[in-house]
This record gives structure tokens, C-alpha cells and sequence, in this order.
């Protein structure tokens, strides 16, 4: 897998950018732009200026990172032999999905950025060109101005923590209008919650009516069988540089991100995975209990022990995993 901490020369830069700043300024943006969040405000409020964005980069970019590493990850493995050249990357913040991208397809030579909010976009623009070799564009423009936008297709398109913002109702319209720039791979990510879920359940929806077919995490096309009171999510853990441990006030060194997400291709020559796990192992006394969605349904398999390579196998399995 892909190393879901930031890049060191994303790290060094940053706290570069932070000595110059001071922390004290940061450590107040960051309080007054987690209370607006935490209030369900978006980020032109919560990030309305430089010193905003960059505590920003610091105190939430490395989750994001390493969600989308994941989501990209879990999606490499469907398309092994997948090389884009190009990402699309909406909503890109500081560009924190086309970093997470470059990693997981070194193939990748060129980036678009499409962020509306400017201080976020000139972190970007100090960032990307100081630690990835990709060439990158970064516009300003809206997600409601898509179409208007005349932006080249991609082989890859990302939208990271994007639909948060915008009306539930509106969702399947962007999406449609996403699609048409959509040369080969969508990718969406959204937080691991119950209303992020709903959110990739409408965005899955709208991908397969424009005619892409999703290929992760689900293993199958039919309706999520899971019940209305659950949610499909994953989570991956990264590890917390001091500047972050700073700014958040954390006590432990590391930190679990919680995301869901929905993959998509045009026309993909890949079978469906048999099986993903969606649920963490859950290890008892003298045997492991997977929990499953496979092609047929939901399902939890029960490993034990006694059955050796098997019974290892599940133990070393990470949420999210194929199966």
C-alpha cells in the first residue's frame, strides 16, 4: 500500500511556511475554523484568509491525504494495469488529492485544479510546484460553474470532500455535468459518516445513470444492501507531525481518518472484486469474525483458528481490504 502519511517534502514545506507564519496566529484560525465546521459551515467562512489556509494545510490536509490514498489505493487494485496521465482534480483545497494521486500513479504528468476558495488555492500553488514533479493549473471556479468551465477531459477525475457543500438536491446535476469531463476514472471521496454516505449513495446513483460503472468499493451493481441505520465507510491511520499535534491539541502521535468513497470507470475490463471487507477485523479468543459485502449480500465469515494459513491470513487483513 501507499504510505498514507504526507509526503517529507510536503511536511518541510509547511513547516517552513509555518515558522514564517507563528504558531500563536495559527493556533487561533485553527480554533475559529473548527467551530464553524463543527456548525456546519462551509469553507469560504472557515478559511477566509491566508493564515486560515494555512493552518488548514497543516491541522486537516494530512487526514484528507491519507483518505484519498486509500480510496485511491483500494481503487488501483481493480485496474492494475491503469497509467493516467492527467487529473481533474474539483474542489482540489491546497491540492491535496492530486498529491495523493501522484502517489499512488507515478504515471501522472499533468494536473487541473479547480478551487473556488483563493487562499486555499495559493497553498496550493506554493505547495505542489515545491514537492511533485506533475505540471499543475489551478483555476478558480466553482462546482456550479462546471459547465461553463471548457475544461479538457481527464484520464482521472477527483472530487475530495467536495459535496459537503453543496445541496443534497443539487448532487446527481454536478455529477452529471462532472461526468462529461471524465475521460477513463472518478473518484469521490467524502467523510466517513452517515451524511457523507448518503452523499456518495446519491453520487454512486448519478455515475451509473451517465453511464460509468463503479468498480470499488462495491462488489457488486445491485442497491447497497446494508440497512438504512448503517453506513459504508473505511478508515485509515496516519501518522501526526509535531506542527499537527500542535495545532489540534492532540496528545497521541497518530490519528484514524474516516472516509467513504465511490470509484468509477467508463468502460473498465476488470471483474468485480468477490468480496470487501467493511468492518475492522474483529479478533476473538480462538478466531477472527470477517465482516463482508460480497456479490451476493452481505456477510460475516467466521475464521478460526484451527484452520492455520487461513485463520493468519484474516488476522492481517486491513478494513477495506479485497477478500
Amino acid at each position: 500500500m501507499t504510505s498514507p502519511n504526507l509526503p517529507p517534502a510536503v511536511i518541510e514545506h509547511l513547516a517552513r511556511c509555518l515558522s514564517t507564519a507563528g504558531r500563536a496566529p495559527l493556533r487561533m484560525a485553527q480554533a475559529a475554523m473548527s467551530a464553524i465546521y463543527r456548525d456546519g459551515g462551509h469553507s469560504r467562512e472557515a478559511v477566509p484568509d491566508a493564515t486560515a489556509a494555512l493552518a488548514y494545510a497543516v491541522a486537516r490536509m494530512p487526514a484528507t491525504y491519507a483518505a484519498c490514498v486509500r480510496a485511491f489505493d483500494l481503487t488501483a487494485q481493480r485496474v492494475p494495469g491503469f497509467a493516467p496521465a492527467s487529473i481533474l482534480d474539483l474542489g482540489a483545497g491546497p491540492g491535496t488529492a492530486t498529491l495523493a494521486a501522484a502517489a499512488v500513479w507515478p504515471s501522472l504528468e499533468a494536473a487541473h485544479l479547480i478551487e473556488p476558495n483563493a487562499a486555499l488555492a495559493a497553498v496550493a500553488t506554493g505547495v505542489l510546484p515545491a514537492t511533485t514533479s506533475v505540471r499543475c493549473r489551478i483555476d478558480a471556479c466553482a462546482l456550479s460553474d462546471l459547465t461553463a468551465g471548457g475544461f479538457d477531459p481527464a484520464d482521472v477525475v477527483t472530487l475530495s470532500y467536495v459535496f459537503a457543500e453543496q445541496p443534497h438536491h443539487q448532487i446527481a446535476a454536478h455529477v452529471a455535468r462532472v461526468a462529461t469531463h471524465v475521460r477513463e476514472l472518478i473518484v469521490v471521496v467524502e467523510p466517513g459518516t452517515p451524511a457523507g454516505y448518503a452523499r456518495i449513495l446519491a453520487v454512486r446513483d448519478a455515475l451509473t445513470i451517465a453511464g460509468l460503472r463503479v468498480i470499488a468499493p462495491c462488489p457488486h451493481a445491485r442497491t447497497c444492501p446494508l440497512p438504512v441505520s448503517d453506513w459504508c465507510h473505511f478508515s485509515v491511520r496516519l501518522q501526526r507531525s509535531q506542527a499537527h499535534m500542535h495545532l489540534k491539541d492532540a496528545t497521541v502521535p497518530f490519528e484514524d481518518e474516516r472516509f467513504s468513497f465511490v470509484a468509477a470507470m467508463r468502460e473498465p475490463a476488470v471483474t468485480p472484486a468477490a468480496a470487501r471487507l467493511i468492518r475492522a477485523v474483529a479478533i476473538e479468543k480462538g478466531f477472527a469474525d470477517l465482516s463482508l459485502c460480497t456479490t451476493a449480500g452481505l456477510e460475516t465469515r467466521r475464521i478460526r483458528r484451527r484452520e492455520g494459513a487461513a485463520y493468519k491470513t484474516a488476522k492481517a487483513l486491513t478494513w477495506g481490504d479485497e477478500v
